[in-house]
């Protein structure tokens, strides 16, 4: 296939543009700056688009010259500091939410209209319930930070362009792996272990979460390309649930590591649980990775 990937640099995209590499896809990588961190090969061009403006006549000509099959589109301000608290930033409304209606209407533009894969996110479900919850595609929406709201106002910018865009949306859940990096959970926890005295302070030991590795995601993402319906949305999890604590238990066991552990935001907090049926009954896809398997390979590429 023939495949264009928004926010190239990006963490999951990297481990995308790989797997499709390996699978034997072209790949047109775009980036905000002329500064794309993958290796370019005969499979593998770039292409620099500040997706916060429409797309210029120069990128809507080197898409239409590549011709794409497919559009995975990733790129979004993530970071919660960034995106908002109670309500989208304007940031992140420029990224996520225009930026996305920009990609769309770029695909219109194109003489071959691409299938689009849109990542949206597990946050479009909330951020807080009473108990383990796992949610279903047909869960009640109730997005309750800046991020998710992004996300589901990108969600309806795409709906209105349906039918003339073919369409899937993956609501993908937290997802961690090799080479991620930032104050988020696996590569802060992993760095306290390594580097500070005990005690730790952590923010919180009990919280139930589903995590998956980031390749199995970039695979979800493939599978649901060729083989999802257009119009549908997918939960992209691991359908699992495993409390942070848990986490950090399997790190120290991993680093070889003791330390005592305090928590400065004590008390259960729960997370949406990935209810992952539909993908499984109607396409291929099977997470690989466990989450000790996950986290060990963390810890091998951070150390390499």
């Amino acid at each position: 296939m023939r495949t264009v990937v928004t926010g190239a640099n990006g963490f999951v995209a990297g481990h995308l543009i790989d797997h499709l590499l390996a699978a034997g896809d072209t790949v047109l990588a775009l980036t905000r700056t002329n500064h794309c961190h993958i290796p370019l090969s005969q499979q593998l061009t770039t292409g620099v688009w500040d997706i916060t403006e429409p797309a210029p006549i120069g990128i809507i000509n080197q898409i239409n010259e590549f011709c794409p099959d497919v559009v995975y589109h990733l790129a979004a301000i993530s970071v919660r500091s960034r995106c908002g608290n109670q309500e989208p930033s304007p940031e992140a409304i420029d990224v996520n939410v225009n930026g996305t209606r920009h990609i769309a209407e770029c695909c219109l533009q194109l003489r071959h209209v691409p299938r689009m894969v849109f990542t949206s996110s597990v946050y479009v479900y909330g951020s807080s319930y009473d108990g383990i919850t796992k949610v279903s595609e047909e869960h009640e929406v109730r997005p309750d930070n800046g991020y998710g709201i992004s996300k589901w106002m990108a969600e309806q910018v795409l709906r209105d362009l349906e039918p003339q865009l073919p369409l899937i949306v993956a609501r993908s859940f937290q997802h961690t792996g090799p080479g991620q990096t930032g104050s988020l959970l696996i590569p802060e926890w992993t760095h306290k272990l390594q580097s500070e005295p005990s005690p730790l302070e952590v923010y919180n030991l009990q919280t139930w979460i589903d995590y998956s590795d980031a390749r199995d995601v970039a695979k979800a993402y493939r599978v649901l390309a060729t083989e999802a319906q257009p119009g549908e949305i997918y939960n992209v999890g691991s359908g699992t649930v495993i409390r942070s604590g848990e986490i950090l238990e399997i790190l120290q066991s991993i680093l070889g590591t003791e330390k005592q552990v305090t928590e400065s935001h004590p008390g259960e907090h729960f997370l949406p649980i990935a209810d992952t049926r539909k993908i499984l009954t109607q396409t291929s896809w099977r997470p690989q990775f466990s989450i000790r398997q996950t986290l060990q390979d963390f810890v091998n590429h951070q150390m390499s």
